[in-house]
C-alpha cells in the first residue's frame, strides 16, 4: 500500500507540475493594439528680417549669373551703373573715394 500510494503521488505532482508550465504560446496572440490616428500638422515658416544688409562688389559677384559684366565696360544696363558700390567723398560729394568690395549696414 506504500508503494501505491507513492505512486499515486508523485503521478499527481508530476501532472500538477506539467499543467503548471503550460500556458499559451504567445501570451499576447489575442491582443491587439489600436493604432493612433495619423493628423497632418501644418506648418508655417517664420521669416524674421535681417537686421544687416550685406552690399558691396563681392555680394554683387556672388549673386550674378555672369560676375564678369562687373568689370565689363559695354555691359548692358541691367547689370546697374556701379554708383551703389562706390564710397563717395563726404567732403567733396562729386568725387569718388573708393570701391566698395565687401560692406555691412545695420
Amino acid at each position: 500500500m506504500n508503494g501505491l500510494f507513492t505512486r499515486i503521488l508523485l503521478a499527481s505532482l508530476l501532472t500538477a507540475a506539467a499543467t503548471s508550465y503550460a500556458q499559451q504560446a504567445n501570451p499576447d496572440a489575442g491582443f491587439v493594439a489600436p493604432k493612433r490616428k495619423k493628423t497632418k500638422v501644418d506648418t508655417a515658416t517664420v521669416e524674421n528680417p535681417s537686421t544687416v544688409d550685406v552690399t558691396g562688389v563681392a555680394k554683387q559677384a556672388i549673386t550674378m549669373k555672369k560676375p564678369l559684366e562687373l568689370i565689363n565696360p559695354f555691359a548692358p544696363e541691367k547689370y546697374g551703373d556701379g554708383s551703389q558700390d562706390v564710397s563717395w567723398d563726404p567732403d567733396n560729394t562729386d568725387k569718388p573715394k573708393g570701391i566698395i568690395l565687401f560692406g555691412l549696414q545695420w
